[in-house]
Order: C-alpha cells, then sequence, then structure tokens
C-alpha cells in the first residue's frame, strides 16, 4: 500500500518561501512512491535533449531535504531541443525564475530577464497545445492547463493583454514548464485530500524582470494570490514565484484548503531553495496527516460559524435558520438563549459546515440574517459512519460503535407517518432495539 493512500491531510509549511522546484523536491521527499510517476510524466512532455529532470538531496540551515532542477544535457539544449521539435528556435541569456540550479529566492540573482523577444514557444496557447499534444493522463492534462491558466490570467490583467496575447515570463524554459507538468502529476495523484497552509511571507525589495526592475511580490504574483493571508518575517527577496503561488491558488479554487489538522502525524519533508537565510532555513515543508484507523470512527475538519442576534423577531429568526440549514454543505444549525449588552435577550447561533462550503455559508449568514460581524474557526471532528437501512418500509440511520455493537433509530421525518405519540414512540423503541 502506498504511503499516501491513507493521507487525509497535508499542510505546507511555507518557512522560506514556495516556488513550483521547492513544492515538487517537498513533496516528493514526504512521498518517495511518486517519483517514478512524476519522471515517467516529465518524459511524454519534455523533448530531446532538453535536460534530465534531477532530484538531489541537500542541506539548508542544517536542514536535510531535496532539490528538483533540470540539468542541462547541452548548453544550448532549448534552442536545439526546439529545433527537433519543429519548433521555431530562440536564444536565452537571463537568470530565471525557475533556473534550479541557482533559484535563491534573491531579489538580486532570483531575476526574469529575457532577452528573445516573445517567441510563440512562450505562448500560452502554445504550451497548452504542447501539453495537449503529449500523452498525459487526461486529469493530470487538465490541472496543468489550468495551472498555466491561472498565471496566464494574471499576466493578462497585469500587462493589459488577452490570454491570446500572453507570453509567460515564467514559464519561458523547459524546466519551469516541468515543475507544472510535475506539480499537476503531486496533486492529481492526492485529489481527495485537504490542504491547509501556514501564512505566506511577503518578502520586499525589487526583483529584475524584463520590463525593468518591479517590486516583491512580483505583480503576477500579488494578482494570484487575492484574499491570502501573508505576514512580514523580516526577510526580504523573492519568497513565492507566480508558479508556486498558482499552486495555492488552484487548491483554494478546488476547495481543498481548510484549517490546519489536528492528528496523526505520517510523513514529512523537505524541499530546499538554495538562498540561505539568515537566523531561519530557506524551506518548504510539507506535514502529512493520517485518517482514523477505525473504519466506523472516522476523523474530518468542519467550520464553525457564530454570531449573535437580538434584532430579530422569533418568526423571521426561526425562517432564517431554516434557510440556512437548508444550504449545501449546513451540517447542524443551533440557536440558544443568552443575555447580550444591556442585557438584552440574545440568540447565540452556531451552525457546523463542511470546509468547501463555508465561504457561501458566510455569505448566506449576512443576507439571511441581521447579523454584521460573525466568527468562524476550523475544528476536528471524529463521527461514526452512518448507514441509511430500511425497517417495515421506514427509513432508519445505523451505526457501529467502537465496541463492535451496532445502534439503530427512526429517521425523524419518519416519525410523521405516526398519528399519536405512543405509536411514535413504539416504533422507536423497535428501531432502537435493534
Amino acid at each position: 500500500m502506498s504511503s499516501y493512500s491513507n493521507i487525509y491531510h497535508i499542510h505546507l509549511d511555507i518557512v522560506g518561501g514556495i516556488a513550483g522546484d521547492m513544492f515538487i523536491a517537498g513533496m516528493l521527499d514526504a512521498f518517495e512512491e511518486l517519483t517514478p510517476i512524476v519522471m515517467a510524466s516529465l518524459s511524454k512532455v519534455l523533448p530531446a535533449n532538453t535536460g534530465t529532470p534531477i532530484l538531489s538531496t541537500g542541506i539548508n540551515a542544517g536542514i536535510s531535504g531535496l532539490r528538483f532542477f533540470l540539468q542541462d544535457d547541452d548548453a544550448d539544449n532549448f534552442s536545439s531541443a526546439a529545433q527537433d521539435t519543429d519548433k521555431h528556435a530562440h536564444s536565452h541569456s537571463h537568470e530565471h525564475e525557475h533556473n534550479h540550479q541557482s533559484h535563491s529566492h534573491d531579489n538580486e540573482s532570483h531575476a526574469h530577464n529575457h532577452n528573445h523577444g516573445h517567441k510563440h514557444e512562450t505562448s500560452y496557447q502554445y504550451l497548452c497545445q504542447l501539453l495537449t499534444d503529449s500523452q498525459l493522463d487526461s486529469s493530470i492534462l487538465d490541472i496543468a492547463i489550468e495551472l498555466l491558466t491561472i498565471i496566464a490570467k494574471a499576466e493578462a490583467k497585469i500587462h493589459g493583454k488577452t490570454l491570446a496575447d500572453v507570453h509567460f515570463h515564467e514559464l519561458a524554459d523547459w524546466d519551469s514548464l516541468m515543475d507544472v507538468v510535475a506539480s499537476a502529476v503531486i496533486l492529481n495523484a492526492l485529489a481527495s485530500v485537504n490542504w491547509s497552509t501556514s501564512k505566506l511571507p511577503i518578502g520586499g525589495g525589487l526583483v529584475y524582470t524584463q520590463h525593468g526592475l518591479i517590486p516583491v511580490p512580483a505583480p503576477a504574483t500579488t494578482e494570484i494570490l487575492k484574499d491570502f493571508e501573508f505576514i512580514d518575517d523580516g526577510i526580504k527577496g523573492e519568497r513565492i514565484t507566480p508558479t508556486g503561488a498558482a499552486i495555492l491558488c488552484y487548491l483554494s479554487e478546488s476547495l481543498l484548503l481548510s484549517g490546519q489538522p489536528q492528528g496523526k502525524l505520517k510523513t514529512s519533508g523537505y524541499g530546499l531553495g538554495t538562498k540561505e537565510f539568515p537566523g531561519m532555513p530557506n524551506i518548504l515543508r510539507v506535514l502529512s496527516f493520517e485518517k482514523a484507523n477505525s473504519a466506523s470512527n472516522q476523523q474530518g475538519t468542519v467550520v464553525v460559524i457564530e454570531f449573535d442576534i437580538d434584532d430579530m423577531t422569533g418568526e423571521e429568526l426561526a425562517l432564517s435558520l431554516d434557510l440556512l440549514r437548508a444550504e449545501m454543505g449546513v451540517l447542524d444549525v443551533v440557536s440558544q438563549t443568552a443575555r447580550g449588552k444591556k442585557n438584552r435577550a440574545v440568540e447565540i447561533v452556531k451552525i457546523l459546515v463542511s470546509t468547501s462550503d463555508y465561504q457561501n455559508i458566510i455569505k448566506q449568514c449576512f443576507i439571511q440574517t441581521t447579523t454584521i460581524g460573525l466568527r468562524y474557526r476550523f475544528e476536528t471532528r471524529q463521527h461514526l459512519s452512518r448507514q441509511l437501512t430500511e425497517y417495515n418500509n421506514q427509513s432508519c440511520k445505523s451505526v457501529i460503535r467502537p465496541d463492535g455493537t451496532t445502534t439503530t433509530k427512526i429517521e425523524h421525518d419518519q416519525l410523521h407517518n405516526f398519528s399519536t405519540l405512543a405509536k411514535r414512540r413504539a416504533i422507536k423503541n423497535t428501531t432502537e432495539s435493534l
């Protein structure tokens, strides 16, 4: 059994930063069995003579981990490869975002200077067609193109272009396209996993690009990472690249991001940057967490939303809570009366929501009630697996307890079929004794 088959949550601890190569290296350090799958997929995309994907060990600030890069087979590898694949060749003389042997997250050496004058090998449309014409599995292809599209949309907005006119500064070389494909392989293999991320380091300073000096984070990166939470840890330089940002954005748009997990730590991995920061390692740490052991005792993450209401009538609030309870992703709605400011009666509302739907439910809380502020948090829960059964044509719910016993209870809505309290109690007692 693979080491990721029982994983339910992965946390990305973005200590030094995140770039495509750091993400891949950290994930392959944590999930070694994904390496041959990644390499096999890259062989379907990278033309001959473009270089060899290398996964090597290293140390940064005393912490060992992996680095991932494309090792040149020939000094003119990109130009030769373009000719070998009937593409128009062009020369490069630059330090690139993903020049993995000099990648440093540094505002002096982490540059994007391109001296090639936008050949079609760098266009969004060309790269998508290149991937489509490859032998990549369809699910991997879809994710790779989605990652490209996230970057392309940001580039288009920043430079005032359409998608058809976008040329990538980030993806001009084969090593960067390699990062997109390898990341897509990993994300596809772990498609059923929930993810979380630490707050993002904002960095600072300036970075060289084809357009000259631009501020850090780069405009494309800031466009991609809208609504993400940043911190300033005092370390300057480019800490997050557009490819790294696209990976985080993909996880968010796919509704895979949730709160930080509480559970059994299974594996860890470290993706290394080459720049050494003062007083801290330049690493991306991957932490994976295991599912609950018992088949009947399941563990997961839910969002708890809370707010107080003191200016709605009982009828108004009852209808609003019914409407919220009917929303997709709502697991439970509870209201209890308390005393608030000025000793006024107040209803404390608590809603349990799935991690994939909580943002919409927060929006609905503001629409359906008079609240102007609420609190929400991610919590880990354990629950017993439920199975629907039938007894005398009545729908019932059964669960297996940790000691192996089974308990059964008639569904509440089914009780409407019985006209008296005595009959309702009798059927409940009968099903609970099964």
